[in-house]
């Protein structure tokens, strides 16, 4: 999609960033490792479409985060035309950090890619290590331990549990969680937090997910001890 290319590009350097593209996952992905490799400054966000020539988005997603230099790269998915709710849950849950349906003014663009970046960093090294029950919590590691052992959280289920514990006690209703983790319109209609939260659970233990309550109809909370 040439002229979403050209929007991307524009929209990175209003956010500061100079902009290269390449023609498929693969090459994308091999670029980043050699600069990586090569002692270079790495690659700073991704801005990927939805459809790629030689793989889907969510795949080229997941193959990423399971790389140390790309691990918590800020990823930003543009789509052109309809896309069914149950495939931008799918990229979400693959570690994407924003979806935007083009066409889209490069200022608007350009204004997401930097709160997509304000987020990641703010997940940052600069985050105290949180332990609240059988769960720690190191942002400046980017790892989770319940009961001593590693738990092994995707980027996005990353950012939840953080936010989740850093406001334990307090109930995060599904659009403030929906604005703030997946940098989508809160009034947008989708079960992505419900989704996310599920497979956060999963991935901590039956005992430690039940440290996440659901509160009906409203949202989710991370109990303190003693609730």
């Amino acid at each position: 999609m040439p002229e979403d290319q050209e929007t991307g590009r524009a929209a990175a350097a209003a956010a500061g960033y100079s902009a290269s593209s390449c023609p498929t996952g693969v090459e994308a992905a091999k670029i980043m490792l050699e600069k990586t490799a090569a002692g270079r400054a790495g690659v700073e966000l991704a801005l990927l479409e939805k459809d790629l020539p030689d793989m889907s988005a969510p795949a080229w997603i997941s193959m990423i985060r399971k790389t140390r230099f790309a691990e918590n790269l800020p990823v930003v998915v543009l789509s052109r035309g309809n896309c069914p709710e149950s495939r931008i849950v799918e990229m979400f849950d693959a570690g994407a950090d924003d979806f935007i349906q083009m066409p889209c003014a490069p200022q608007e663009l350009a204004a997401r890619i930097r709160a997509v970046v304000r987020r990641r960093q703010a997940h940052g090294e600069e985050s105290p290590v949180l332990e609240i029950g059988p769960i720690l919590l190191d942002p400046g590691a980017r790892q989770c331990r319940v009961r001593g052992k590693i738990a092994q959280l995707r980027p996005r289920e990353f950012e939840l549990l953080d936010l989740l514990m850093r406001k334990a006690g307090r109930t995060l209703s599904r659009p403030y969680l929906l604005e703030t983790i997946w940098g989508m319109d809160k009034t947008a209609n989708t079960r992505a937090i419900d989704v996310g939260v599920s497979r956060l659970r999963q991935a901590l233990g039956v005992r430690a997910g039940r440290w996440i309550e659901t509160v009906e109809r409203y949202g989710y909370r991370f109990k303190l001890p003693g609730d």
